[in-house]
């Protein structure tokens, strides 16, 4: 009774502890699941999160009107008068530190670029985070389809074994024909192992990229064919530029802003206030007025760094709005190539079902040979391959020219 219990604790205990997409995990889960899934559990997130959390640190600290707090000083002590009485000592004093020159107009510029840039930087993070791992699980859906395809080779290779033992019972074929096709079926079980085992490895690296571990009876499972087919989504109109253009110019009007924040502290601030003194039984109420000189410390360490991370970003947008284009491009030119092969082959695949009947026919009638039997079916095992392969490439090729242009599922 012990044993059961400890056993339904721990099942329990998995039940609660299992990560599941908000509620019951589903049986299949599909391309678009897979996408929520990564919005919310993948690692490559996480760090792009804390760094928008952290941007809006310096946006608080530059919201006030005013950057320093009012400080207040009080001094007080006993007095001895010449006549021998004692006295008090009370002074009292309130000042505020004011900035010059719109300081604190640029920190809140500067606060609110960087936070922009930080949500930037998040987009783009989560456009690449997505266009990988929809490869990843592109490529898993494929190992799918070539394990079925390859457990139908299989099939028909044990079918082909029978056969011709069969006709070499009969005395139709000689004893190397029954080893041959044995050979044969060996292959045929052997790069089924190997699909199965690359189902298993294509799915734990789709899980590390997702960061999520689903249950090992739930599948991912969706159709290759539509997914390859499907039209590819254009941006809409006033989207904007891509979310790493838009990172970079926040991150130029970050770096002005900065150096012209150093270049500003040439401009002293001052602290006004206002003092109650009293001493022993005089009174006196006095403003006040500090001014530092900017002798020594005159933003020279912002100025400059401000000036060439502006400069660097203003180089590197430069760079970025030439590239992007000839990214898009590139990939739209792959994406038409694709389509266009995986037209011309789906023009015979009606062929090779016939080819395949035909040449079962023409060798259960003994009109052709093993090896010719073997070979019609290896080019057809292959061209469907090459079908299979074509669908991956053309959907990689339309997640690729979706994450270029910046277009988000």
């Amino acid at each position: 009774m012990s044993i059961r219990s400890a056993t339904a604790a721990l099942g329990l205990a998995a039940a609660l502890l299992w990560p599941r997409p908000g509620g019951a995990e589903p049986s299949r889960i599909t391309l678009q699941d897979v996408f929520a899934l990564a919005r919310e559990h993948a690692p490559a997130l996480v760090e792009a999160r804390a760094r928008v959390r952290a941007a809006q640190g310096p946006l608080a600290s530059a919201a006030p009107l005013l950057r320093e707090n009012p400080q207040l000083d009080v001094q007080v002590g006993p007095r001895r008068l010449p006549n021998g009485v004692y006295g008090l000592d009370l002074a009292l004093g309130l000042s505020q530190p004011l900035e010059l020159g719109g300081k604190q107009g640029l920190r809140r510029e500067a606060a609110r670029a960087g936070l922009s840039m930080e949500e930037a930087r998040l987009r783009d993070a989560e456009r690449l985070l997505l266009g990988d791992v929809a490869a990843a699980y592109l490529r898993l859906l494929l190992a799918g389809e070539r394990k079925k395809l390859v457990e139908a080779a299989a099939e028909a290779a044990a079918r082909t074994v029978q056969a011709t033992e069969r006709r070499y019972a009969a005395g139709d074929v000689p004893a190397v024909d029954v080893n041959v096709a044995k050979v044969a079926h060996a292959r045929a079980r052997a790069e089924l192992q190997v699909a199965a085992g690359e189902i298993q490895a294509l799915r734990e690296e789709l899980e590390v990229r997702v960061g999520y571990r689903a249950r090992p009876m739930v599948t991912y499972d969706d159709d290759l064919r539509s997914i390859a087919r499907a039209p590819v989504r254009e941006v809409p109109d006033g989207a904007g530029a891509r979310a790493d253009l838009v990172a970079l110019e926040q991150e130029q009007v970050q770096a002005k802003a900065a150096a012209t924040l150093g270049r500003r502290q040439v401009l002293p601030d001052v602290t006004v206030g206002a003092r109650y003194q009293k001493e022993a039984d005089e009174t006196v109420f006095l403003g006040t007025l500090s001014v530092p000189l900017p002798l020594f410390a005159r933003g020279q360490e912002a100025r400059l760094v401000g000036e060439a991370d502006a400069t660097r970003a203003e180089q590197e947008l430069a760079a970025a709005r030439t590239v992007v284009p000839a990214q898009v491009q590139a990939a739209r030119y792959r994406y038409r190539a694709s389509l266009g092969a995986i037209g011309a082959l789906e023009q015979v695949l009606p062929l090779l079902d016939d080819n395949e009947a035909l040449a079962q026919r023409s060798y259960d009638a003994g009109e052709m040979d093993l090896a010719a039997f073997l070979l019609v079916r290896r080019d057809t095992l292959e061209a469907r391959a090459a079908w299979l392969e074509g669908l991956l490439r053309l959907a990689l090729a339309r997640v690729q020219l979706e994450v270029e242009t910046g277009v988000l599922p």
